[in-house]
This record gives structure tokens, sequence and C-alpha cells, in this order.
């Protein structure tokens, strides 16, 4: 065990501490009036101090099992956050380049079709796209005789 004492300047201290160092006896434990800790003040230690001096309280081996655990937790998170941008970036570039094109489409079919509802809906007007009109309105064409119901539409030929 160590014997700590205060070491003075005198020769006497360092021969009774040089025989004191063999003794392996109950009094060469430490008391606390040997160690004269009035002087210690707590307040002047810092936090890093305070947790710098809990190492000593877990043993060597649990320290590097714990950092071993900790550095792995570290790598699998690092991992998965690399991987979660990387489908983050696959989605935003999909969704640019396919949804965005697709999504202006349908807006400006939505227009065209807005478009020609108010076209239609105006009095007089014609179909812009050049469909006939319906049946009877035609010039040079008799009204469906006999209650047949004439053909709507376009028929395509020999039908």
């Amino acid at each position: 065990m160590v014997r700590v004492q205060e070491v003075s300047d005198d020769v006497d201290a360092w021969s009774s501490a040089s025989s004191d160092a063999g003794d392996s006896d109950v009094d060469s434990v430490l008391s606390d009036s040997d160690l004269q800790l009035d002087h210690y003040d707590p307040s002047k230690e810092s936090y890093a101090e305070r947790i710098a001096a809990l190492k000593d309280m877990v043993s060597p081996t649990t320290r590097q099992s714990l950092a071993d655990a900790a550095s792995s937790t570290a790598g699998w998170v690092k991992w998965s956050l690399v991987k979660a941008g990387n489908v983050a970036w696959i989605a935003t570039t999909s969704a640019l380049l396919v949804g965005l094109p697709l999504l202006l489409s349908i807006e400006g079919e939505a227009a065209l079709v807005q478009q020609e509802k108010e076209y239609m809906a105006q009095p007089g007007a014609q179909n812009p796209y050049g469909a006939p009109p319906p049946a009877g309105t035609l010039p040079g064409q008799a009204p469906a005789a006999g209650g047949a119901a004439a053909p709507q539409g376009l028929v395509p030929a020999g039908f």
C-alpha cells in the first residue's frame, strides 16, 4: 500500500518515508488526517474535471465494452442517416423528373376542359374541334323520318 505524507526539506523525513515503504500493516492505510483535505474547495472544480474523475469508478474492461458499444451504435446511426438521405434524394428527384411534368400536363388538360366549357356556354358557339352538329341541323339533310332515331356523331363508312 502507498502511504502519502508531507515531505519537508529535512533529511529525517526522507529516511522515515523509506523505512515505512516496506511496511504492509494496517498502519499504512491512509486516514483523513494524513490527507489534509482542509484546503479542498469543490466549487473551484469544473464539470469536465468531475466527469474525468468518474472514469476511475468504472473498470477498464467495462469502459472498453461501453466505448465499443457506443462506437457500434454511432456507426449504425451514421449508416442509417446516410441511407435515409439517399432515399430522400431518390424520392425528391423522382418527384421532380416524373411527378412535376405529369402534374403540369394534368393541369394543362384541366385548363383546356375549362376553356372548352366556357366557350360552349356562350350563345351560338360551335364546337371548336370540328365535330358535326346534331343530326337534322346540317343543310341538305332531311330530318329523321318515321320515328327512327338518326345516328348520333360520326359513323364510319360501311355501317
